[in-house]
């Protein structure tokens, strides 16, 4: 008879209203960070990709003179870069964070 309401205890565990708002709030940086780091990481990575297909057309490679291998190089090898860059960060990062049990 003494069991407790499942309505209390759910309303108990919740998190106080100016927590939740925190915790929006730094997922949302956290996000934002995260977008604005790949921006800058393509800006990178595609200006990368285009000096070094301008140095290949100054050496005469005839491949890179041809429109669609040189265009999918330069939108595709950018995002390639990226989903490297973007494992090589995840793993130095778990490699200096402590896992909290």
């Amino acid at each position: 008879m003494n069991q407790p309401d499942e309505n209390l205890s759910s309303i108990a565990a919740a998190p106080a209203r100016g927590e939740g708002r925190v915790a929006i709030a730094g997922g949302c940086l956290a996000a934002l960070g995260s977008a604005l780091l790949t921006c800058g990481l393509l800006f990178v990575n595609g200006s990368l990709v285009l000096a070094i297909l301008e140095v290949f057309s100054i050496t005469s490679m005839e491949w890179v003179n041809k429109q669609g291998i040189s265009q999918f190089a330069l939108f595709a090898l950018p995002v390639a870069m990226v989903v490297v860059e973007w494992m090589m960060i995840d793993y130095v990062r778990t490699r200096f964070t402590s896992r909290q049990s």
